[in-house]
């Protein structure tokens, strides 16, 4: 006894499903019909590939079949499309082919996912019975799917109840465990600030300790490349010259590290000042001049509207915008280098802008991450300097921002505003949410 009629429903008959006939010669789609007239389900056509990618976006078909020779878009690339859709990818392919018989093709056609090739002229009874068995499965799934809905109709009061049962039940032990789950969170919360608090201890602590050890290699580097302790020769040269440069670089690697820690400990303070724009870039246009000429870039500055003066910090404002000239240095491929300054109603704007290799869209987040560098150039650097820049000018109250395409160069746009308005007493914090 059937599940329909175990339900008092009497049996209907099954649904007519549809076949998909694809060829761009009406003659053979009007033969393929006849052919598969006899099956007694929906015969849809299509004249060409486009067709027939619209017919499967608005249909189901238990079967396509997909004349291989056709002008525009050929078989091949119909069906590579239907078979990298998840909605059509399973629906079964028959190649039709009147010429390409070569294995070659065959093979290609197996290979984007077809369940028969059949040559032209085919027999038409042997067509017909390989269609009938599509039909005869696309019917059965359906009835699976169809059996298997009715069973979750049936089960569906009694899990309703279940969980209404497990509801009840769950809301009973809530209460008890939320908790527990409260005091275990603030007892992880606690531990993480600890945790966090001795990495900070331990960065500020291993920063001071390696800079003097540091500072005595760059020292004794320097004696010696001066000929303090005598002559030297051209690979001793070349060797002292590749110390100090390591250990310069290493060197800005501790002082980046020991910044983080201090900006993520809270324990930056703040020296309130008049700074005044542009004098404040002029002055670092003094210190990157000689890295600018080793890169062939050229500096220059634009002022717009009156120079001007905010009350901030201006040893954290030379850090800022000394790293981005140096990025901008870097990475600007010896082209000319742009910094615009331009007065706010309340603060100022200053824009450095290079025309280097760029930063890809999805990395434009990544670049004030710690650690990161995502330039493909083998430009050195500790991938600190703007996840630190864009925190210090979140400290002053300001913002560090990039626009960037790929091949045409960044601008990194600083703005600060007029003045700090709270005291900075105690230190000025950052926020966990503006530390992140």
């Amino acid at each position: 006894m059937s599940l329909d009629q175990l339900n008092g429903v009497e049996a209907a008959a099954p649904p007519r499903v549809s076949l998909l006939l694809v060829d761009d010669r009406p003659e053979n789609l009007l033969a393929l019909e006849a052919i598969l007239e006899p099956l007694g389900q929906n015969l849809l056509r299509a004249n060409t590939g486009p067709e027939a990618l619209k017919a499967v976006l608005q249909d189901e078909f238990a079967a396509i079949l997909l004349d291989v020779q056709m002008p525009g878009m050929n078989g091949f690339e119909v069906a590579e499309i239907i078979k990298s859709r998840e909605r059509s990818r399973l629906i079964p392919i028959i190649f039709l082919s009147a010429i390409s018989k070569e294995d070659a093709y065959v093979f290609k056609g197996y290979s984007m996912g077809a369940v028969d090739y059949v040559f032209k002229p085919f027999n038409p009874d042997v067509l017909r019975s390989k269609v009938a068995v599509f039909v005869d499965l696309f019917m059965k799934q359906k009835e699976i799917q169809r059996t298997a809905d009715l069973l979750r109709d049936s089960q569906k009061r009694e899990l309703e109840l279940e969980h209404r049962t497990a509801l009840l039940e769950t809301e009973a032990r809530s209460a008890a465990k939320l908790s527990q789950m409260n005091e275990e969170l603030h007892r992880r919360q606690l531990a993480l600030e600890q945790a966090m608090g001795a990495r900070n201890r331990f960065y500020a602590s291993m920063s001071h300790e390696l800079r003097t050890p540091i500072n005595a290699v760059i020292g004794y580097s320097t004696l010696m490349l001066d000929n303090i302790y005598g002559p030297l020769n051209v690979k001793q040269k070349e060797g002292l010259s590749r110390t100090l440069k390591a250990a310069r670089h290493l060197l800005e690697l501790v002082n980046d590290v020991l910044d983080l820690s201090k900006i993520e400990a809270g324990k930056i303070e703040l020296s309130l000042q008049p700074v005044l724009f542009p004098s404040i870039v002029e002055d670092l246009f003094v210190t990157v001049r000689p890295l600018s000429d080793d890169y062939g870039s050229t500096l220059s500055l634009e002022m717009e509207g009156q120079s001007t003066s905010i009350v901030s910090d201006p040893r954290r404002v030379r850090q800022i915008l000394l790293n981005l000239l140096s990025n901008a240095i870097k990475f600007g491929e010896g082209k000319p280098i742009r910094v615009l300054c331009k007065q706010l109603e309340k603060g100022v704007q200053v824009e450095v802008v290079d025309q280097g290799v760029g930063i890809a869209e999805e990395d434009l987040t990544r670049i004030f991450e710690e650690f990161v560098q995502v330039s493909e150039s083998k430009q050195p650097g500790t991938g600190l300097g703007l996840p630190i820049s864009r925190r210090l000018a979140q400290l002053l109250d300001g913002s560090l921002t990039v626009h960037s395409v790929m091949g045409e160069g960044s601008t990194f746009r600083l703005t600060l505003p007029a003045s700090i308005e709270d005291v900075i007493t105690p230190p000025r914090q950052l926020s966990s949410a503006t530390a992140a």
